[in-house]
């Protein structure tokens, strides 16, 4: 084992090319996925998984030719049966969330040219009235039966051919369609597990229409021959941590958050916080010795996640260094990585052994990270092949070979990654002098007061917009001096005028991300 927070070589893993590489990868009798169907628990094998996705293919590719396919359901098996087979069998998978409107379901299917469904008729059932060809994907099982007698030899797909469009859900604009080849897929998930592997089974709960869910959290531990299960209903989130006892799982910063949040609420409820608080400092302090007991001083809230859970992989969105220090604490270690749609997804990740508080990681195997006027861009077999049938979009974002993030950021002299703002979120005074709204909010982050915060501009003077942490709710006093003290040591033009406080959480798209364009809308 390395030793903690030491650079050390890629971890030594197998280059696949496409999807059909990655089905073959493990044909044993080891458990791939497991999930629970009217109370039971339900387990398959790498076998069981590539036989159905075998029989399914071979369906597909004997009724549909080059077709546009869409998903539209929760997460379960069937859901990553289908998707393979719609790839596999040449044609093109197209997943929608299947919690948007129905009017803005229309409108992804029609501009992604799509006429065939797959949906969950628990959750859609509009889509049978729709002037498409339509299949409830609880029904997959009879079309893997009929493929059971087919004998026709699945097509030879190109690596490079149009495999997937997944739909973005950014904090501003319309959604864009970023289509995915399978070399971009594969690649990614070469890079990724080149960096970071987990050391056990993962509970998978992050949807499967974003490719940090799908591609991360479900193709990636495929790849590792873990064991997944697969949580449908986020109600049920801590039932299968303590059942299924996870190594890994991965999520968007608000699960962090919440299970940070509910972790005190419950301690508080027993008096137990100061407790609490004495036994992590008193931890801390034994580290620093190397003097480990974690495991039992904090065994009553590791049980809570099953008493295995060792990582957690985090991405989407801005998480607080404040709770990867606080989760090290009682034993469970967040990783913070970077990834973007169409970078099919993952860029960068802390390591299992290296890693740096603040950071989005080292950057993934043979993908090449350049800051371009403080830009974070990248180059490589993981890039997009463009935006579908949007020519002008996609030459806005890939110049000279390199996807234009968006995002500002540095590299430091480990090739550890670390994001700085948005660029679109840079606000500009009417002196010239350009602000980034997210290094301020950083700052007020750090305090315990401050549970989330939009920095602004509204004539030409910066606002704080607060949702208070629970115990601070309606507390303008604390805020006012909490101004007071950000201020006192920052330039004028970077001084805050105004603290605004919320009694509600900001509104948030489906990773989590703080729809910023709402802000000013709310206030």
């Amino acid at each position: 084992m390395p030793k903690i927070n030491q650079n050390y070589d890629y971890y030594n893993v197998k280059k696949i090319n496409d999807l059909n590489e990655l089905l073959k990868l493990h044909l044993n009798s080891k458990i791939a996925f497991s999930y629970q169907e009217n109370g039971i628990v339900i387990k398959k094998t790498y076998q069981d998984f590539n036989d159905d996705v075998t029989k399914l293919s071979k369906y597909f590719a004997k009724n549909y030719k080059n077709k546009h396919i869409a998903i539209i359901s929760e997460n379960s098996y069937n859901y990553i049966v289908t998707f393979f087979s719609i790839i596999l069998s040449g044609n093109v998978c197209v997943v929608i969330d299947k919690d948007l409107e129905k009017e803005l379901i229309k409108k992804l299917l029609k501009n992604s040219d799509t006429k065939i469904v797959y949906y969950s008729f628990n959750y859609c059932p509009f889509i049978k009235d729709m002037k498409l060809t339509s299949y409830p994907l609880e029904n997959i099982q009879e079309y893997i039966n009929l493929g059971l007698n087919i004998d026709k030899e699945l097509p030879l797909t190109n690596k490079n051919k149009d495999a997937v469009i997944f739909f973005t859900s950014g904090t501003t604009g319309a959604n864009k369609a970023v289509v995915l080849s399978q070399e971009n897929i594969a690649s990614d998930i070469y890079g990724a597990s080149s960096l970071f592997e987990p050391s056990g089974s993962v509970v998978s709960f992050l949807p499967f229409h974003h490719a940090f869910g799908l591609i991360t959290g479900i193709l990636m531990p495929y790849y590792y021959g873990v064991e997944v299960y697969l949580n449908d209903s986020l109600k049920y989130i801590i039932r299968d941590l303590k059942n299924n006892k996870p190594n890994t799982i991965f999520v968007v910063p608000a699960f962090i958050e919440t299970f940070y949040k509910q972790i005190w609420k419950s301690v508080r409820q027993k008096k137990k916080d100061k407790l609490l608080k004495g036994m992590l400092k008193l931890s801390n302090s034994l580290l620093k010795i190397n003097l480990d007991l974690r495991k039992k001083f904090f065994k009553e809230i590791l049980d809570e996640f099953g008493g295995n859970l060792q990582y957690i992989i985090c991405g989407g969105a801005y998480l607080d260094k404040k709770y990867v220090k606080w989760f090290r604490s009682i034993g469970i270690e967040i990783l913070n990585g970077y990834g973007i749609t169409e970078c099919s997804p993952v860029v960068s990740v802390n390591r299992n052994y290296f890693y740096k508080d603040g950071s989005i990681g080292q950057v993934c195997r043979d993908a090449l990270v350049k800051v371009i006027d403080n830009e974070i861009c990248i180059k490589g077999s993981i890039v997009m092949k463009g935006y579908y049938k949007d020519k002008e979009a996609t030459e806005e974002v890939i110049k000279n070979g390199y996807f234009h993030t968006g995002d500002l950021g540095y590299i430091d002299e480990d090739g550890f990654l670390f994001i700085t703002g948005r660029k679109k979120n840079i606000i500009v005074l009417n002196n010239g002098e350009n602000i980034s709204p997210e290094v301020i909010e950083s700052e007020f982050l750090k305090d315990q007061a401050v549970q989330e915060i939009v920095v602004y501009e509204d004539s030409n003077k910066l606002i704080a917009c607060i949702y208070p942490a629970e115990d601070y709710l309606a507390n303008q006093e604390y805020f006012d001096d909490l101004l007071y003290k950000y201020n006192k040591d920052k330039p004028k033009n970077h001084q805050v005028a105004l603290v605004k406080l919320r009694t509600s959480e900001f509104i948030k798209n489906n990773n989590g991300k703080i729809l910023r364009n709402k802000v000013r809308e709310e206030v």
